[in-house]
């Protein structure tokens, strides 16, 4: 749907974007599918930074030349306002899905929101004219998969400190290393026959990675004409049993089918992660996004984009490899194995939950109830001391050992956002790498309060940290959350 934007004829996106000056663009999550086809394109024209929070993959030069690639964490507020400065515009390509840590206690949503508002805050600082952000179409029911839930609170996040936000709303994207596409290959390839339920009828339009890319090109550097949300999409309707079908086509393999009156949707995300062999959280996201009916309504850029839109097989068929019958991969997979394997000599752990704010409190009344209410809900084993400079203590009750110690970082302390350095304690291990601290960040009109771990190194070993401290301090953070929303009523 587009809620602003001009109505006239519009040219190529070649075109456009070549009748504007050279600007600096910086793009978010540079490295993933759509980024990797995007940014040689933007090089070609303009001044790219590319964030990415893949060391590894900062550190590899550019094959094609004009991309500067930069690492960047964006939990990091300061990161990402050092990144951000003296770029004209920025497109925002960020997701939750993957791992970004050893252990990580927290939905996808959650962290998506500390991602975003973390960007929009730096953006906001840094004089950024335009975010592009690519999101999801919405259904047409009122039921939403919590993946598309996700998309929207991020647009009104991003848009939340003035920054023009220019929000393209695409259906399944198809190109090279998508994770969407690539699950309709993995299974088309490996299972012999597919059971489908009625909302394997439901119809979506997905859209070829370089035509999202020219949209992306099309509305970047326009922030009067493309504010608001666009629903964008390729060639065609179809229904996922018609893009079963037509992969198969594609792959050169003959599939039955067979309809049944029902599925439930957790037995079809088991299927597909089993045989997909993807992360759990990711194909379960996937999985519970496909079975809507969306509502794609026409619009400037779609009517721009539309006379070269190509259709699905044509798109899926340039992206198979046809020696190995499989999604070609994404640049990014090169690295992956490294990144992981500095997660895993690091193990840190995040830990992020989403809190009710009671009307008219702000983070730091949420930071000063948390740590009191703390010490009464551990008593008699574990109790707190708050220091006049704003210090925290968690003590063992008896003989009064400092299990961890926090500091008020009072510099980086606003009403919307209270920050605290986790400095020593004997459940903290010194590191040389991450900066530790205990963040408390409102978001959505202060409706909510992240309470958030990062980068914390727990000094127990593993085995014992993983079912006596992460175990219990999950818990706590439940335990809160009902008490928050209970005041919240």
């Amino acid at each position: 749907m587009a809620e602003s934007g001009a109505q006239q004829a519009h040219p190529s996106a070649s075109t456009a974007i070549k009748a504007r000056s050279r600007a600096r663009i910086a793009v978010a999550g540079a490295s993933g599918f759509i980024g990797s086809a995007l940014c040689p394109r933007l090089a070609e024209i303009h001044d790219v930074v590319a964030l990415t929070r893949s060391p590894a993959r900062s550190r590899l030069p550019d094959s094609h030349g004009g991309v500067h690639w930069r690492h960047c964490d964006l939990f990091r507020l300061d990161d990402v306002r050092r990144a951000l400065a003296g770029v004209d515009y920025a497109v925002y390509l960020v997701h939750s899905l993957a791992p970004s840590s050893r252990l990580t206690q927290a939905s996808p949503r959650d962290m998506d929101l500390v991602l975003a508002d973390n960007f929009a805050q730096a953006a906001a600082a840094n004089g950024v004219r335009q975010i592009v952000f690519v999101s999801g179409v919405m259904p047409r029911s009122f039921r939403f998969s919590p993946l598309l839930w996700s998309r929207r609170e991020v647009e009104m996040v991003l848009a939340a400190q003035g920054v023009p936000v220019t929000a393209l709303r695409a259906s399944l994207v198809v190109g090279p290393g998508g994770t969407g596409p690539g699950l309709l290959v993995d299974l088309v390839r490996r299972l012999p026959a597919f059971l489908l339920p009625p909302s394997s009828r439901s119809l979506t339009r997905p859209i070829a990675l370089q035509d999202l890319v020219r949209a992306i090109l099309l509305s970047l550097g326009q922030p009067q004409r493309y504010q608001g949300a666009f629903d964008i999409g390729g060639a065609e309707w179809l229904s996922y049993e018609a893009m079963l079908r037509q992969t198969a086509e594609v792959l050169g393999v003959r599939r039955a089918f067979v309809h049944v009156p029902v599925m439930p949707t957790r037995l079809a995300s088991l299927v597909a992660r089993v045989v997909s062999g993807a992360p759990g959280m990711m194909v379960g996201a996937v999985v519970e996004s496909l079975p809507q009916d969306t509502c794609m309504q026409d619009n400037p850029l779609q009517q721009a984009i539309a006379p070269q839109a190509r259709g699905f097989r044509a798109a899926l068929a340039d992206a198979v490899d046809p020696q190995t019958g499989r999604l070609r991969p994404s640049p990014r997979q090169s690295v992956q194995g490294q990144d992981l394997e500095l997660m895993r000599r690091q193990s840190l752990v995040r830990s992020i939950q989403r809190v009710l704010l009671p009307p008219g409190q702000d983070a730091a009344w949420v930071a000063g109830n948390y740590f009191r209410w703390l010490g009464r809900c551990l008593w008699p084993l574990v109790r707190t001391r708050i220091g006049a400079d704003g210090s925290i203590d968690v003590l063992l009750a008896t003989p009064g050992l400092r299990l961890l110690r926090l500091r008020r970082a009072s510099e980086h302390c606003t009403p919307r956002r209270e920050v605290y350095r986790i400095t020593g304690g004997l459940l903290a291990r010194r590191q040389a790498d991450g900066l530790p601290r205990f963040e408390f960040q409102t978001v959505l009109e202060q409706r909510y309060t992240l309470t958030a771990i990062h980068d914390y190194a727990p000094a127990l070993p593993w085995y014992l940290y993983l079912p006596s401290q992460a175990f219990a301090h999950l818990r706590v953070m439940r335990w809160y959350q009902r008490r928050l929303a209970r005041l919240a009523r």
